[in-house]
């Protein structure tokens, strides 16, 4: 994957700690108009120097433990929020670790053995380093969520950094000091995170699930601008959003860019369309009891004759027909 979705929110993080974004975007030298966009995107590189010109403009050293252990941070994206109704500490970092792709590109490699569990950080691309103050704020939000949701002072028996950030604030959050190291991993006891997460919900869970696994699927298998597009639409369909406009604003690019792409793909917006909203109309008459009238509304059609010609033409039956034969 050459880029990654960025949550909007970061801009919002930093300019409420008093860290202009605007200046971390000028120093690390990307648009100024990064964050205007509904789903911002960067290249790995680009992700990391964002990261490390945000740290280089920091001059208090418990912001980063405080932008880490921001109220309601595990609702800051989906995979945050799955993981942190988890059974417990060793479900919520085998979650994290799946799905951190969906949030940027860095990778968690669980390694465990005596009775202790590392939780190593490392970037998608070998060439690449960590920079510092992304490393000190994932140990800081790793250790804090688990905290959260376990409402236990869960310490990590060891910090091994390859720059180790020696500012009491880190080392008396976390309960020890970090250790230099050729690699930047957290260690806890096995025991700790077994813990149970008073968060615990498997209703949230079988949620969040189905949507993560499509998403984290379809960035494994097919990374086209057609499959970023239907990505896209089967989120904003359901909420009226079905224009082109909405979701090149979605993915980061302008509407003629998105229909270059596409057309250098020897496809359209709209039959993308077409078989993002068939998709759905199967979905919701094979696995849900929404009536017709309601599922032609939550696939964007303002008339339901619209909707039954085209259910016609994509299965060659009626609605009433399709149902009697499932």
């Amino acid at each position: 994957m050459n880029k990654f979705i960025v949550d909007g929110r970061y801009a919002e993080l930093l300019n409420g700690y008093g860290i202009r974004v605007e200046e971390v975007l000028r120093k690390a030298k990307l648009p100024g108009d990064t964050f205007c966009h509904k789903a911002p995107v960067m290249e790995e590189e680009a992700y990391y120097r964002f990261m490390d010109a945000a740290g280089s403009l920091i001059t208090d050293p418990q912001i980063p433990v405080q932008i880490a252990c921001t109220d309601q941070i595990e609702s800051f994206s989906p995979p945050i929020f799955a993981s942190y109704c988890s059974r417990n500490g060793n479900v919520c970092i085998e979650r994290l670790a799946r799905y951190k792709k969906l949030i940027g590109p860095m990778v968690f490699q669980i390694k465990k053995g005596n009775g202790h569990t590392e939780i190593v950080l490392t970037t998608e691309t070998a060439k690449y380093e960590l920079p510092q103050f992304l490393v000190e704020t994932e140990f800081v939000f790793l250790v804090g969520i688990i905290r959260k949701a376990a409402k236990e002072t869960i310490k990590p028996i060891a910090v091994n950094m390859k720059k180790p950030v020696t500012d009491i604030a880190f080392s008396d959050f976390l309960g020890c000091m970090a250790m230099p190291a050729e690699h930047d991993g957290i260690v806890f006891q096995d025991s700790d995170l077994e813990i149970p997460f008073i968060s615990y919900n498997e209703s949230m869970w079988e949620y969040f699930e189905p949507e993560l696994s499509r998403r984290l699927a379809e960035l494994d298998i097919d990374e086209s601008t057609s499959a970023r597009v239907r990505s896209a639409l089967t989120e904003l369909i359901p909420g009226g959003a079905c224009a082109i406009e909405d979701v090149a604003a979605k993915i980061g690019m302008s509407k003629r860019t998105l229909q270059r792409k596409l057309s250098e793909e020897q496809t359209t917006f709209q039959k993308q369309l077409n078989n993002t909203r068939e998709m759905l109309a199967l979905h919701y008459i094979r696995n849900t009891d929404i009536s017709t009238n309601d599922i032609a509304y939550l696939l964007g059609y303002q008339e339901l004759n619209s909707f039954l010609r085209a259910f016609a033409v994509w299965t060659g039956m009626s609605v009433t027909e399709y149902k009697k034969r499932i």
